[in-house]
C-alpha cells in the first residue's frame, strides 16, 4: 500500500466520520494538493523520516519565493499551512500505526513547522467609530456591529437567527454556526466551536437598537422580494427568509461568507483604514475590553474560548502592554524623597 492509497482510505473511513465537513474538505485539500503529489508514490511501511522533512522544508521554502499562479502548489504557503500540512499527515499515520500498518508514526521524529501566532492590530478607538460612522446605513452595517459588540466568529454570526435575539433584554445566544462547503446547498449549519462557544452575551445598547433598525428594514425587504413576484409571470415564488436568518442575502437566503469577507476589504478602503481581517474585529472587541479593565473571564465568556488559558495566551501582548501601564501608574504615585 502507498501512503497515497493510506491517505484516501484514512479520508474516507476515518476522518470523514470524525469532523465537521468544511474541516473534512480542509483535510481533502492537504491530502490531494500537497501530500499525494509529493509523498504519495512512496510504499507506507519505508516511508521514512527524512522523506517527511523534505517535504515540509520544501513547502516552508516555496512560501519564501514569489507566488506563483498555481495557486496552493505554487509559491503562496504560509508558515501556519505547512503546519497544517504536517498536522493532518501526522493524524493520518498515527492512524497507520493503531491498524498495525506500520510500527511508528516518523512524523514524531521529524523536525515539525514552529508553531506561529497570527500578529494583530487592533483598531484604535478613533479607527473603530471611523469605521462604524463610515458604514453607517448600509446593509452590513448592523452584521458589523454585532461582530463589535458581541465578538461574534464569522460563522456565528452568519448562522444567527431571529430566535436567537432578545431585543427587549438586549441579549444574544450563540446557538448553531453556518459555514461555506462543497456540494448542493452550498452551506451547512453546525454545532458552535466547542461547549463553552454555545453562549448567551449582553449586547451593547447601541448594537440591539441596529438590530432593531435591521430588523424593520428586513421586513420592508420581504414585502419588496414578495411584490416583484407578484407582480411577475413566475408561477412559484420561492419564499423569502425561510430559515428566519438575521443576516440573509437580499433574497432571503444564507450569506455567503466569502462575500463578507470580500465587502468588509471593500469598506476598508471607503474608511481609508488600514487592513485587517474580520475575524480582527473579534479581536478588537476582547482588546478594547481588555484595555477597559474588564476581567478576563469575562472575555473568555464572551468570546466562548474553551479555556480562559487559551484567552490569556491570545491577548497577551495586550495583557503585557496593561501591566506596563499598571507600573508607570505606580510609579507616579511613588513620593520617598530624595
Amino acid at each position: 500500500m502507498t501512503v497515497g492509497q493510506w491517505l484516501d482510505t484514512w479520508l474516507d473511513t476515518y476522518a470523514r466520520i470524525r469532523v465537521r465537513q468544511n474541516t473534512f474538505q480542509g483535510y481533502q485539500l492537504v491530502v490531494n494538493s500537497h501530500l499525494k503529489p509529493t509523498i504519495g508514490e512512496f510504499i507506507l511501511k519505508d516511508l521514512q523520516p527524512q522523506q517527511v522533512q523534505k517535504m515540509l522544508n520544501n513547502k516552508l521554502a516555496s512560501g519564501r519565493i514569489r507566488p506563483s499562479s498555481e495557486g496552493n502548489n505554487g509559491g503562496n504557503l504560509s508558515p501556519r499551512m505547512v503546519e497544517y500540512i504536517y498536522s493532518v499527515l501526522h493524524m493520518a499515520l498515527e492512524q497507520a500505526v493503531k491498524n498495525g500498518l506500520v510500527a511508528r508514526n516518523v512524523c514524531d521524529a521529524v523536525d515539525k513547522p514552529k508553531k506561529t501566532k497570527h500578529e494583530f492590530m487592533p483598531w484604535t478607538t478613533e479607527q473603530t467609530n471611523q469605521f462604524l460612522s463610515s458604514v453607517k446605513g448600509s446593509r452590513l452595517f448592523p452584521l458589523y456591529m454585532v461582530a463589535w459588540g458581541a465578538g461574534l466568529r464569522r460563522s456565528e454570526i452568519l448562522g444567527l437567527k431571529w430566535e436567537d435575539v432578545d431585543l427587549k433584554k438586549g441579549t444574544l445566544s450563540v446557538r448553531r454556526t453556518l459555514v461555506r462547503v462543497k456540494g448542493d446547498p452550498p452551506y451547512k449549519f453546525g454545532e458552535p466551536k466547542t461547549k463553552k462557544s454555545q453562549r448567551t452575551i449582553p449586547l451593547p445598547y447601541p448594537v440591539t437598537q441596529a438590530l432593531k433598525a435591521w430588523k424593520k428594514r428586513q421586513a420592508e425587504e420581504k414585502l419588496l422580494w414578495n411584490g416583484l413576484y407578484i407582480n411577475s409571470v413566475l408561477e412559484k415564488r420561492p419564499e423569502y427568509n425561510p430559515l428566519n436568518l438575521i443576516f440573509c442575502n437580499e433574497i432571503g437566503q444564507p450569506t455567503n461568507p466569502d462575500f463578507i469577507s470580500n465587502a468588509f476589504r471593500r469598506d476598508l478602503e471607503t474608511a481609508e483604514l488600514p487592513k485587517v481581517r474580520f475575524h480582527d474585529l473579534r479581536h478588537g472587541h476582547a482588546t478594547q475590553l481588555l484595555e477597559l479593565g474588564e476581567d478576563i473571564k469575562v472575555i473568555s465568556d464572551r468570546l466562548g474560548h474553551s479555556t480562559i488559558t487559551l484567552t490569556a495566551d491570545t491577548y497577551s501582548h495586550v495583557r503585557e502592554k496593561l501591566q506596563r501601564e499598571a507600573s508607570n501608574k505606580l510609579e507616579q504615585i511613588l513620593d520617598i524623597g530624595q
